[in-house]
């Protein structure tokens, strides 16, 4: 109900006269205004009321966001068999029309049923009803059906069209092991079937997981920013990263040395046990160097030890203690014999009372 209708009130003497108080959005007044009329069912003739605008003094409260109207009329039908019927009508003309092609205008409703099986071969059936409204349709539906992992965002997802089938066959060949995925799909009329309209909105979701693929890196994808760089990303498992490093090595044609692309950056995946590890490959020539081969792997990481910066020597042998008297003791050994003779060695003694842990050095 609108604001003037819930706010309308109207009386009457009972004599020559009736009296209406509403009131009107301010900026919907601006813009185009409200008429009060009344009929009876006697004439049932609309008779516009003659409304002044009540002031600040009226009210006796301070102006708000709304327009308040008092109106009159005169009339000579009064009593319970006359039916006094009050309404709205706006001072400019509010109107839209449109001709309609029903089969021009077409919008189906959801695909319904939405399911996912595994197959013997490794892949995955997506399948689907057509919704209960739309069986008039038949064939003439064609369908988008778009899946993901679901960390990821539907912007990012796979999509594929389909006519004339109410299920999709998704090779285990475009899924990543591992992972977890959901899909959806929406119908619309099918551009050759002579109706023509917009998609239907998305039928509920339908999630399934892959088999674990081995520890093997995974979805390793690059991409062209059609200007000076190729991006290329991979997953391999978290735990392994704290063990392995792992580089991306590319050729720019088949007789070009392999180089290494750096730096790689990493991200972590939520929910899940992977990182995606990504390197920015530098194109210098495109129109000339258009397929690279690219390769993920394990590098051999060394690193070089000198052996005369990092001596140690075996502890000494044959250690006894001798009295000499006047309470002083002598302590001998016998000394780790290195093959070169050069090297000196020093030591550390360490000795304490029975019982006491406190070493005195």
């Amino acid at each position: 109900e609108s604001i003037p209708m819930k706010s309308l009130k109207c009386y009457y003497d009972y004599s020559s006269q009736v009296t209406c108080t509403w009131m009107e959005n301010s900026e919907a007044h601006d813009l185009v205004g409200m008429t009060l009329y009344q009929r009876n069912d006697i004439t049932n003739e609309n008779t516009d009321m003659f409304c002044k605008r009540r002031t600040e003094d009226d009210l006796h409260e301070a102006p708000d966001v709304y327009v308040h109207w008092a109106c009159h009329n005169y009339t000579d039908y009064f009593g319970i068999a006359v039916d006094v019927t009050y309404g709205f009508k706006p001072n400019k003309m509010l109107q839209a029309e449109l001709n309609v092609d029903l089969f021009q205008n077409v919008q189906p409703l959801p695909p319904q049923n939405l399911s996912v099986s595994s197959m013997t071969s490794g892949d995955f059936l997506l399948t689907w009803k057509i919704a209960d409204g739309n069986l008039g349709l038949g064939n003439a539906l064609e369908y988008e059906v778009i899946y993901k992992r679901e960390w990821e965002s539907w912007e990012g997802a796979t999509s594929l069209l389909l006519s004339n089938t109410t299920h999709c066959h998704l090779s285990r060949e475009d899924l990543v092991p591992g992972s977890s995925y959901v899909a959806r799909v929406r119908a619309r009329p099918g551009q050759a079937s002579g109706f023509s309209g917009q998609y239907s909105a998305w039928s509920t979701e339908a999630s399934w997981k892959t088999p674990e693929g081995g520890l093997q890196p995974r979805n390793l994808r690059c991409l062209f920013s059609g200007g000076d760089r190729l991006t290329c990303s991979w997953e391999v498992k978290k735990a392994i990263t704290t063990s392995v490093i792992f580089g991306l090595f590319f050729k720019a044609t088949p007789a070009s040395e392999e180089e290494e692309c750096s730096p790689v950056h990493e991200k972590t995946l939520p929910h899940v046990p992977y990182v995606v590890q990504s390197c920015e490959i530098p194109v210098t020539n495109s129109s000339s160097k258009s397929h690279y081969n690219v390769s993920v792997r394990a590098k051999t990481e060394e690193k070089v030890i000198a052996s005369h910066k990092n001596i140690q020597v075996l502890p000494p042998a044959n250690v006894s203690v001798t009295a000499t008297g006047n309470q002083e003791y002598e302590l001998r050994w016998t000394k780790h014999i290195m093959n070169y003779y050069f090297i000196t060695q020093r030591y550390q003694v360490e000795y304490w009372e029975n019982n006491q842990y406190e070493k005195v050095t």
